[in-house]
């Protein structure tokens, strides 16, 4: 087997990897994501805040009743003739009135509370929006400048991908499948030396009788990180 030739090809594809490595880590692409993270977060707490506000505009909406309704009461006692009554029948209506009161009293409370808290919702909905569109323009920057990026390198890509295509014709195609299977599996350096009697990637010691078997075949796959092994001469 001629390993030049597949030294080759991973010395070639090995500027490969650097620029995809460098898209991957690109500062553009991740603050592009962190945005988009932060765009979902803020539309989901968007959504959940205008439930809580629609909750929250019902529950007026009920107590608003109920304070009608009490006050209705209130109004129909106040308009009583008291000359009509007798002493119990005034004291009686006293009471009724000092409790609407209070009931009055405590759904106007309330009320107070219930507006403020939707006040505080909308203050906080109005944020999150905020946050969302600064986000969104955030993204959109970020997302260009990674597309400038990547158009940047792409013919440099194209030219040295067009050049690994060549240049695997010419190996062994069982060894360019088993390379291009682990290049797949993000697994690089592909191919690496024996080191004493362990594996050049992960430094795994190898049995002896594989290492009898790479001296016959030329090449060997390791069994701890699928690398291929070859043997210095």
């Amino acid at each position: 087997m001629d390993l030049n030739k597949i030294l080759e090809y991973q010395k070639l594809d090995s500027q490969l990897v650097k620029i995809e490595r460098q898209l991957k880590d690109n500062a553009n692409k991740k603050n592009a994501s962190k945005m988009h993270s932060n765009m979902k977060e803020a539309q989901n707490r968007s959504f959940k805040l205008e439930e809580k506000a629609g909750s929250l505009l019902n529950e007026i909406e009920k107590v608003k009743k109920q304070f009608k309704i009490q006050q209705d009461k209130m109004d129909e006692f106040s308009s009583k003739n008291l000359e009509t009554l007798s002493k119990d029948e005034i004291d009686k209506l006293a009471m009724l009135k000092d409790k609407l009161a209070q009931n009055l009293a405590i759904l106007e409370r309330n009320l107070s509370s219930l507006a403020e808290n939707v006040n505080s919702v909308l203050s906080d909905f109005n944020k999150t929006i905020k946050i969302f569109n600064n986000c969104k323009e955030e993204y959109a920057k970020s997302k260009s400048a990674y597309e400038d990026d990547v158009k940047a390198v792409e013919e440099n890509q194209k030219e040295i991908s067009s050049k690994l295509q060549t240049l695997a014709k010419s190996i062994d195609p069982k060894i360019i499948e088993a390379y291009q299977k682990r290049r797949k599996e993000n697994i690089f350096p592909v191919v690496v030396p024996l080191a004493g009697n362990s594996c050049g990637g992960c430094q795994f010691e190898l049995p002896y009788a594989n290492i009898s078997k790479l001296e016959d075949e030329g090449i060997l796959t390791c069994e701890h990180c699928h690398r291929l092994i070859y043997k210095l001469k």
